[in-house]
């Protein structure tokens, strides 16, 4: 793991950082804790990019859902049921 502890940092400074960062992204530790992570900004956009292609055009908050209206009640069974059938779908893929 490519990191460095946050009183390192302090001491250093961001050319601390840099250095590591030409080996991937860099994990800052404080208190034996990681507590965040720095990444270059290339793989910072990479991230950003693909995060926004996987956004549905319907996605919601979680608040959002709760105000939706209820589409119909499924008994248990019938969850389960349907929840089987996907999981199988994806065993075949």
């Amino acid at each position: 793991m490519n990191a460095i502890a946050a009183n390192d940092l302090k001491r250093h400074g961001i050319s601390a950082v840099e250095q590591l960062l030409a080996n991937g992204p860099v994990h800052i530790i404080k208190r034996n804790q990681l507590i965040c992570v720095v990444l270059a900004e290339d793989e910072y956009e990479k991230l950003t990019k693909a995060a926004q292609a996987n956004i549905s055009v319907h996605s919601h908050t979680v608040m959002e859902w709760f105000a939706l209206p209820s589409s119909g009640a499924s008994s248990k069974g019938e969850i389960d049921q349907r929840l089987d059938v996907e999981r199988n779908s994806w065993d075949k893929g």
